[in-house]
């Protein structure tokens, strides 16, 4: 609806734009040829200027006619196709529960659409029907070639279709794609491969799909939220993907971070000693994203106590409020007198995470920010303490009212 009203509202303010403009050149022109037939004037000079406002004028119109015909029909055409598309939908679903006899080849363009868009909403056997008929009709494998030559928008294109096929078998070049020389193609081809990777059930395939994902991912340079993106993406492969990240050498470090961060937010506890490996990590990120993993997976292995004691010491105030996050997860009398320190930091976030990290640690967090806000030596440690005991009050007075 709202698309349909501002393509009117273009319309009107265009022609109105135009009509400023081609109105008074009309009228120039007409009083311009006016005087041509009654006048005695300086005849090519004039003749010239009626030339260029009457060419003007025209051009004008033109412009007008065109872009409000194209408007015109273009909208027409994609309401026809809409309900043509629609029209197969309702087609395809009696196929599927088996009313209706499967079409003959070759397909229209929007029977194949209407396919790849049932391919997006349905569950289960239903949906891997239509994978398969999307690969019987051939439609897959004219995506795949599509996606691997070619311009980049008809590539593009390619690709976001494959990506909401999620057919196994175009996988291979995809993860292929994901190494193209275009930036935007790897961005949208390893996106649609960890689509893809997410529908492979067999457990042998999805594992060398994702050596193959992880591979492409580590040559491909992707930005760090993209490869997170595509952790996400994959769903079930994630951990295998994550496992050959962690385990392969010579990862860049973004790609590493990535994976780190994925380890914490997919909560992948397997994966916490593999993790504990990179708290000493030369790269200062790596070892930031290490810490938010272990935070994250709320498992501290006693080996790996020493590495974060020894990040709360560190010169970047990133890795110290990190490390301080994790803290919480040390012994809870060694964690408690390691927060209260933190709590005179230099830096504001990490005395906020001290607090917090206390505060998370039940009652006797609570009692040592109290004794904090009361008598700790420096005075931002008090006032932090005691700002995060007032946001905890309401919480407090609710449990002990329950």
């Amino acid at each position: 609806m709202w698309r349909r009203s501002g393509d009117v509202a273009f319309a009107l303010v265009f022609a109105l734009a135009i009509a400023i403009e081609a109105v008074p050149l009309g009228y120039l022109t007409w009083t311009l040829l006016g005087r041509i037939g009654s006048e005695r004037t300086d005849g090519p000079l004039v003749t010239i200027l009626v030339g260029v406002v009457a060419s003007a004028t025209l051009a004008l119109v033109i412009v007008m006619a065109y872009v409000l015909g194209y408007q015109l029909v273009s909208a027409r055409l994609e309401a026809a196709l809409v309900e043509r598309r629609q029209t197969w939908v309702t087609r395809w679903l009696r196929v599927l529960d088996g009313s209706e006899p499967e079409p003959p080849a070759p397909l229209r363009r929007e029977a194949i659409e209407a396919l790849v868009g049932l391919r997006e909403v349905l569950r289960g056997s239903q949906s891997d029907r239509v994978a398969s008929l999307l690969e019987s009709y051939g439609a897959a494998a004219a995506f795949k070639r599509a996606a691997t030559a070619g311009r980049v928008p008809a590539r593009l294109e390619a690709i976001e279709a494959l990506a909401s096929a999620r057919v196994p078998s175009t996988l291979t070049a995809l993860v292929r794609a994901v190494n193209d020389s275009q930036p935007v193609v790897r961005v949208a081809a390893a996106r649609a491969a960890a689509r893809t990777l997410a529908t492979v059930e067999e457990p042998g395939a999805r594992e060398l799909g994702a050596s193959a994902l992880a591979r492409a991912l580590q040559r491909g340079h992707l930005p760090v939220g993209i490869v997170e993106e595509v952790l996400v993406l994959a769903e079930m492969a994630a951990a295998p993907i994550v496992s050959d990240l962690l385990l392969r050498d010579g990862v860049p470090s973004a790609t590493l971070r990535a994976a780190l961060d994925g380890v914490g937010r997919l909560q992948l506890l397997v994966f916490a000693e593999e993790v504990a490996r990179f708290l000493t990590h030369p790269d200062a990120e790596v070892r930031a994203a290490a810490l938010r993993a272990t935070g994250r997976l709320g498992f501290l292995a006693e080996t790996s106590r020493s590495a974060v004691i020894a990040a709360l010491e560190a010169e970047e105030d990133f890795i110290r409020i990190h490390a301080t996050s994790t803290a919480r997860l040390l012994p809870r009398d060694q964690a408690l007198v390691t927060l209260s320190e933190r709590l005179g930091d230099r830096s504001w976030w990490v005395r906020r995470a001290a607090a917090d990290a206390m505060a998370s640690l039940g009652a006797p967090g609570l009692a040592e920010l109290g004794r904090a806000a009361r008598s700790h030596q420096d005075r931002f440690a008090r006032d932090i303490a005691e700002q995060a005991l007032r946001e905890r009050v309401p919480a407090l007075v609710q449990a002990v009212a329950g």
